[in-house]
C-alpha cells in the first residue's frame, strides 16, 4: 500500500510514526473543538455532536492502514484519547461527547474497537474499510434517523431502540458491504449480494441488542469476522446459512409474540445463539440449544403458574448469561478444529459433549429453582430436589443431543453432561449459601453462568484425557 504523506519519514520508523501520529492527533483535537464550539454556540442535541465526533473520528481512522506501519502507534493514540474522554466525563468537560443522558461508554469503546480492527485487518484494506463503515456510517445514521423518526421502540436493558433505526442500519450496512466487495474483491455478483445481505442481517442483530455503547466494539469486529468467514464462500453455502438464520429468527420471534417468554430483543439474541451453533458447529449442534429453549419455556410457564407471578419478558441479559458458556465452547471447538494439528483437539468435535453439558447444567439450575417454588416446596427434601433437578436437566437435553450429535453417542459422552449438571448445581447452591444473597435477578444469572463455567473447567481435563486414551 502506498503510504499517505510520502514526503514524511518512512512508515514504521520512529520519526515517521511520530509525525503521522501528530497529524492524526491534531485532526482529532480539531474535531473535538468543532463539536464543542457547535454545542456552545447553537446548543444542538448531544446525540448530534456525539455522532459528529463519531463520524469524523471514523473518517480519520479509515486512513490508518496507509498512515501507520505498526499497531503500537494506534494503541498509544487510542489510549491517549480514551484517557482524555474518561477525564472529560469525570470532570464534566467535553460535554459535546460525554453529556449524553443515557448510560453509555461508547466513546471509550470506539478507540478500542478501532485499535483491535487495525491489528487484525490492516493488511486487508477492503475488509478494514467495510468493517469500519459499519461502525461509522451505519451506526451514526441509524442513531440519528432512529431517534428522529423512530416510532416503534423496543427496550434493550436500560436503553431504547427503534425498528426504524434498525432498518436504516441494515440498509446502509448492506450497501457498505455489497459495493466494496463487488468492486474491490474477486467475489462474484451473486455471492456478493448474498454475503452482504447476511452480514447486514447479523450485524444489525448485534447492534439491536447491544447496550451502553458496546456496539462501538462489537460491530467492527463482528463485521470483519463475518467477512473472513463468508468472503471466500460460494453463493450456495451462503444461501444455506442465510436460510437457516432466517428460520431461527422467525421461530424466536414467533415465540416472543405468542408466549411473551422473550422480549423482541431477547428473541433476536436467542436466534443468534441458535445460529452460532448451526454455523460454527453444524446442524446437529443447533439441537441442544433448541431443546434448552423449549425446556426453559416450559419451566417459565410452570413457575408463573405456581408462583402466581408473571413470567416471561426475558431480556438480552438473560439470554446472554444462560447461553454464555455454551457459546464460548462452540467458538473453542471451532477454533481448535481449524487451527490445532492435534490428534484429539484437531479432529472431530472434542467439545461437543461439554457444550451439551453446559446447556443441561443451566437447565438443571433453573429446574431446581422451579422445584423450590409453591407446591413442590414442602414435598421434597433439599437432596431429593437437587437430584430430581439434575436428572431433569440431563434428561431434557443430553440424550437426544448426544444420540443425534456429531460422532454418535458413547459412554463417556453421557458421563460429561451428567457430571456437569451435578457439579454446576452444587457450586451454585454452595455459592448462594456462603456468599451474601441479594434478590437481584441479573446477579443470580451471573452466578449461574459462573457455576456452569466452573463445572466445565473441572470436567474438561478428564474429558480430554479420556478422549486421548480412547
Amino acid at each position: 500500500m502506498t503510504p499517505l504523506f510520502p514526503a514524511l519519514p518512512p512508515l514504521g520508523s520512529l520519526a515517521g510514526e511520530s509525525a503521522r501520529a501528530a497529524i492524526v492527533g491534531g485532526a482529532f483535537l480539531a474535531l473535538f473543538a468543532i463539536a464543542e464550539i457547535w454545542r456552545r454556540r447553537f446548543a444542538p442535541p448531544v446525540e448530534w455532536t456525539r455522532k459528529l465526533v463519531h463520524f469524523g473520528g471514523g473518517v480519520v481512522s479509515a486512513a490508518f492502514p496507509w498512515m501507520f506501519g505498526t499497531h503500537w502507534t494506534v494503541l498509544v493514540l487510542g489510549a491517549a484519547f480514551a484517557g482524555v474522554l474518561a477525564l472529560g466525563r469525570r470532570l464534566g468537560a467535553l460535554e459535546s461527547v460525554t453529556a449524553v443522558e443515557r448510560r453509555s461508554k461508547g466513546e471509550l469503546y470506539f478507540p478500542i474497537g478501532v485499535y483491535l480492527l487495525f491489528v487484525i485487518a490492516r493488511h486487508q484494506p477492503v475488509y478494514y474499510l467495510i468493517a469500519l463503515s459499519a461502525l461509522v456510517l451505519s451506526d451514526a445514521l441509524a442513531a440519528l434517523l432512529g431517534r428522529s423518526y423512530g416510532r416503534h421502540q423496543f427496550p434493550v436493558g436500560g436503553d431504547l431502540k427503534s425498528l426504524e433505526g434498525s432498518v436504516v442500519f441494515f440498509i446502509v450496512t448492506f450497501l457498505g458491504v455489497h459495493v466494496p466487495l463487488l468492486l474491490g474483491t474477486p467475489v462474484d455478483r451473486a455471492a456478493s449480494l448474498l454475503i452482504a445481505f447476511q452480514i447486514a442481517l447479523l450485524v444489525t442483530s448485534f447492534e439491536a441488542i447491544s447496550m451502553h455503547g458496546n456496539d462501538n466494539l462489537i460491530i467492527p469486529l463482528a463485521t470483519y469476522y463475518l467477512l473472513m468467514k463468508l468472503g471466500l464462500r460460494g453463493a450456495e453455502h451462503v444461501t444455506l446459512q442465510l436460510l437457516a438464520q432466517l428460520g431461527f429468527l422467525a421461530v424466536t420471534l414467533l415465540i416472543a409474540w405468542r408466549t411473551r417468554f422473550l422480549t423482541f430483543a431477547g428473541a433476536v439474541a436467542a436466534h443468534l445463539t441458535l445460529y452460532a451453533a448451526f454455523s460454527l458447529g453444524g446442524a446437529a449442534w443447533s439441537l441442544a440449544p433448541a431443546l434448552a429453549l423449549a425446556a426453559l419455556l416450559v419451566i417459565d410457564e410452570f413457575w408463573s403458574r405456581d408462583s402466581g407471578r408473571p413470567g416471561g419478558g426475558h431480556q438480552v441479559q438473560a439470554v446472554f448469561y444462560v447461553s454464555l458458556v455454551a457459546v464460548a465452547l462452540i467458538f473453542v471447538d471451532n477454533s481448535l478444529a481449524t487451527l490445532v494439528l492435534d490428534p484429539v483437539l484437531g479432529t472431530g468435535h472434542p467439545f461437543y459433549a461439554l457444550f451439551v453439558g453446559a446447556l443441561a447444567a443451566q437447565v438443571t439450575i433453573l429446574a431446581y429453582q422451579l422445584l423450590r417454588w409453591h407446591r413442590f416446596e414442602r414435598r421434597l427434601s433439599n437432596l431429593t430436589r437437587a437430584l430430581a433437578a439434575a436428572l431433569l436437566g440431563f434428561a431434557l437435553i443430553a440424550p437426544a443431543s448426544l444420540v443425534l450429535g456429531p460422532g454418535g453417542p458413547n459412554a463417556e459422552a453421557f458421563v460429561v453432561p451428567a457430571a456437569m449438571c451435578a457439579l454446576a448445581l452444587g457450586l451454585y447452591l454452595g455459592a448462594r449459601r456462603f456468599l451474601p444473597h441479594r434478590t437481584d435477578p441479573i446477579r443470580d444469572l451471573r452466578l449461574q453462568a459462573l457455576s456452569v463455567a466452573a463445572s466445565a473447567l473441572v470436567v474438561t481435563p478428564f474429558h480430554l484425557i479420556w478422549m486421548a486414551a480412547a
